[in-house]
């Protein structure tokens, strides 16, 4: 009997359940993407139970299709959009409100307020994390203070809190596993990464209850099984998907790099052993926690980068499809000095401005629909050049390389950007799909499949290296036209 991992892959715009073999392959994927919900103006939304009925109905549709059945799966691993925030009536499974999702603004008034008060140096020293609407802590607040269920459900001791991997393990397992994984805690905003416990003190700040926290586990771990499906199958690994995809392109050194381009983009640097805080404005996470084993890591996060792809497609309709956009910006004229900021939810490390918006500089009469293509796919370049600048910074390492992965790295014309922009070799692997790649080593490592990350770090294979073919004089003036420009749009907002 042919045995395979499943992992389910919960993003931004989509779930995906994903089928590898015992050699690590892709064997087949299904995918659906779900609808995001804008009711006001920064804010955005996910329906909670549309999300877990299309990860449950795609987990049949590929067992179906593939005449598997459950004996057929070794184990499960979940890796998950972070942040995103659900609340849910622990008797009748129902959330009591929408999931509010990472991008989401509404509560940035409030993170002012605390930094005013100061507090945000606290925190940040509790979690390693700035003080932002990004993170979950101010949306667990927001529906706790707003919506009219929290507090009946909070007396009767019915109010649940997770995270999207959380609530997934809970309707797989039916109700029997409230739990989470240490990478997805880290991004709460409420959870001590050094001492690995949810904190009081931070907790007491904003009037959270402890007691509607899922309990913290490691990467790999028996978070449960499931028997939706047939016979059980146990659910072996869980992380955030950054994370996922750090364990995805074996980054498991000190100085390693890797960089997604989903539906924004996340820049990771595993720093090691130590909990180290950033003087950048970045964020200082948990990279993973396997077989004891933890390591941290500096994080940059860019808030829209897929996302603006989709923007263009479905707002603007200049493209039909994503993949349009290489040869569209090979037809961009090179002599057009267009700079787009891609501000649509406000701007992440190392700015931190949640009242940003995007802004086009330079347009003429002659800016065309490839010109506007070409701008925003180097403002990803630019973006991710002042990550990798404010890590240097603060690991005191010259970053040689970084390992990219996430659907936009398909484009030529995009890592050849970044190549050129960064100065920096950018390698893209086999296997881009990394992000449910490390959420199938994880389940492999609980399963007892594989034993340690030296296995992983032998199955990583390079697909493409992408090397600079500017002077690095052009790539200095371009990076100065653009930092002077984005200082301009965090004066405006």
């Amino acid at each position: 009997m042919k045995k395979y991992f499943l992992v389910i892959d919960q993003g931004t715009t989509s779930s995906r359940i994903v089928l590898y073999n015992n050699k690590f392959e892709i064997f087949d994927i299904v995918q659906k993407e779900f609808k995001q919900f804008f009711p006001n103006e920064g804010w955005v939304e996910h329906n909670a139970i549309e999300i877990w009925n299309d990860v449950r109905d795609l987990i049949f549709k590929i067992l179906k299709k593939n005449k598997l059945v459950s004996k057929n799966i070794i184990s499960i691993g979940i890796t998950n959009q972070r942040e995103t925030t659900v609340l849910w009536n622990k008797k009748t499974g129902k959330p009591i409100y929408k999931a509010i999702v990472w991008q989401d603004r509404r509560t940035a008034s409030f993170c002012e307020n605390l930094k005013k008060r100061g507090i945000h140096k606290k925190i940040q020293r509790i979690t390693g994390l700035e003080v932002d609407p990004y993170f979950s802590a101010t949306k667990i607040k927001w529906i706790i203070d707003n919506v009219k269920d929290a507090k009946r459900d909070l007396n009767n001791d019915n109010l649940l809190f997770g995270t999207i991997d959380s609530w997934l393990l809970w309707n797989l397992t039916e109700g029997r596993s409230h739990l989470t994984d240490i990478s997805n805690a880290s991004r709460t905003m409420i959870f001590d990464s050094k001492k690995e416990k949810w904190s009081d003190e931070i907790l007491k700040i904003l009037n959270i209850p402890k007691k509607i926290l899922p309990t913290v586990a490691e990467n790999a771990y028996d978070f449960g099984s499931t028997k939706l499906f047939g016979d059980s199958i146990p659910i072996g690994g869980m992380a955030g998907d950054q994370q996922s995809a750090t364990i995805g392109q074996a980054c498991f050194k000190k100085g390693q790099s890797k960089s997604t381009y989903g539906t924004g983009c996340f820049l990771l640097m595993n720093i090691g052993e130590k909990f180290k805080l950033s003087k950048n404005r970045l964020l200082t996470t948990v990279a993973f926690k396997i077989n004891g084993k933890k390591m941290f890591c500096y994080e940059g996060s860019i808030f829209v980068a897929g996302s603006a792809i989709q923007w263009l497609r479905d707002n603007l309709n200049f493209i039909k499809d994503s993949s349009e956009t290489d040869k569209l910006y090979k037809k961009a004229n090179k002599e057009e000095k267009l700079y787009f900021v891609p501000a649509l939810t406000g701007l992440g490390a190392p700015y931190w401005n949640p009242n940003a918006r995007g802004t086009f500089f330079g347009i003429t009469r002659n800016t065309s629909r490839e010109d506007i293509i070409k701008a925003t796919l180097d403002s990803l370049s630019f973006q991710t050049f002042e990550l990798i600048e404010c890590m240097e910074k603060d690991s005191k390492t010259k970053i040689s390389e970084i390992r990219v992965d996430g659907g936009m790295v398909k484009n030529d014309s995009f890592l050849q950007s970044l190549a050129n922009i960064s100065q920096i070799k950018i390698i893209r692997p086999n296997n881009i799909e990394t992000t449910s790649l490390g959420a199938a080593y994880l389940a492999a490592i609980q399963s007892g499949y594989l034993n340690n990350t030296s296995q992983i770090s032998k199955l990583w294979k390079k697909d493409k290296t992408v090397k600079t073919n500017i002077s690095k004089s052009i790539s200095t003036s371009r990076i100065s036209k653009w930092k002077s420009i984005i200082n301009v749009v965090n004066n405006f907002y």
